[in-house]
């Protein structure tokens, strides 16, 4: 079986409230909706595999990979990369060969990757910045409507009005859900520390990114002086990247990303190194449709140290590009078991959602 085609399209679908809109770290008028580069890879034998990237192609990306074999997903995102492909675009190509060999060998991805470890996935609910009356009153809804039991604010910005929206969500839900704020490494070291000892007092176990990760001993001292659970994203990219912190036993947990690893099989990695040192990991969100949601629970599925509550703004999503939108019960996902990703894209939606890139 061998690749014939490769297309995408940029597609957004719209959030509803109290998801959308989205404003992180810096204001402004925050995201609108889940969005990402959707690809299709048509192989001679008519089968369609599909992915979710982000990005868009400034290479002739047909030209590199039309002909090859398509399990030869190692070949081609190597092909990829020394093309200058980044790892956005590169990662929906990725995907989209898994789930066109999954569909061809008639199994789900999880069980290409290692096989079935779980069959579901915890998820983390992400909020945006909000007054912390309207913060706390998301949080409920989250627990109520569906049932997370992690819900993730935004922080960084001002570490009052991060502490403000703390103590309101802590307030409301007491331990019914585990809060962790996000300051997208905003705070410099004395800050962050000040700050997280002060999160602590209100509470609050989990903490993302608190200041930069070249402060490598400030992450420890709070991890190790604050009792704060440290969780990192900045700057974690292919498995070579996480080597420091793990050494240093500066994390909690890792939060790998498909669009900054380069495909599955890269996020697999990083938990296995992060394995090696028994820091667990987890998704980081990037606003992500129904391709990837479902990928992430691929990975989870198959990967004994991938436990954590995986980032999500799906159940904000008003529609999905797949033919069936993927439900959250408990706050988890049941990993879909057909073949490939176990999910479908209805083609018609995709051209609904559409964008057209700058």
């Amino acid at each position: 079986m061998h690749i014939e085609e490769v297309s995408a399209v940029s597609a957004m679908v719209p959030y509803a409230a109290p998801v959308g809109p989205y404003v992180g770290r810096g204001g402004g008028k925050g995201s609108l909706g889940g969005s990402g580069l959707i690809v299709k890879v048509v192989s001679d034998e008519g089968l369609v595999g599909w992915g979710e990237g982000t990005g868009a192609f400034d290479t002739d990306i047909n030209g590199l990979l039309a002909g090859r074999h398509a399990a030869d997903i190692e070949a081609a995102t190597t092909a990829m990369e020394g093309a200058g492909i980044g790892r956005g675009p590169m990662s929906g190509v990725e995907m989209a060969l898994w789930d066109l060999v999954g569909k061809k060998a008639g199994l789900p991805v999880c069980r290409l990757l290692g096989g079935v470890v779980r069959e579901e996935v915890d998820f983390c609910a992400c909020m945006g910045l909000k007054e912390p009356s309207a913060s706390a009153a998301t949080a409920r809804e989250y627990i109520e409507r569906w049932g997370f039991r992690f819900i993730k604010t935004k922080a960084g910005d001002d570490p009052e009005q991060d502490l403000g929206i703390a103590a309101a969500i802590q307030a409301e839900i007491g331990e019914e859900a585990a809060l962790r704020p996000d300051a997208n490494s905003a705070y410099g070291t004395d800050v962050a520390e000040e700050t997280l000892r002060k999160m602590r007092d209100l509470g609050v176990g989990l903490f993302e990114d608190p200041c930069s990760r070249e402060h490598i001993d400030c992450l420890l001292r709070m991890r190790r002086d604050l009792d704060m659970k440290i969780l990192v994203n900045m700057g974690v990219g292919t498995a070579d990247s996480v080597i420091d912190l793990l050494e240093a036993g500066a994390a909690d947990m890792l939060m790998p990303d498909t669009p900054a690893a380069g495909g599955l099989l890269r996020v697999k990695r990083v938990a296995e190194t992060a394995a090696a040192w028994g820091v667990p990991t987890l998704m980081h969100c990037s606003h992500d449709l129904g391709l990837k949601t479902a990928a992430i629970t691929h990975i989870a599925a198959s990967t004994p140290g991938f436990s954590g509550p995986s980032d999500t703004c799906y159940h904000g999503l008003v529609d999905d590009i797949l033919t069936e939108k993927l439900q959250f019960v408990n706050g988890r996902l049941r990993v879909p078991m057909g073949p490939g990703l176990g999910v479908e894209v209805d083609e018609e939606k995709l051209a609904k959602y559409r964008r057209d890139l700058p």
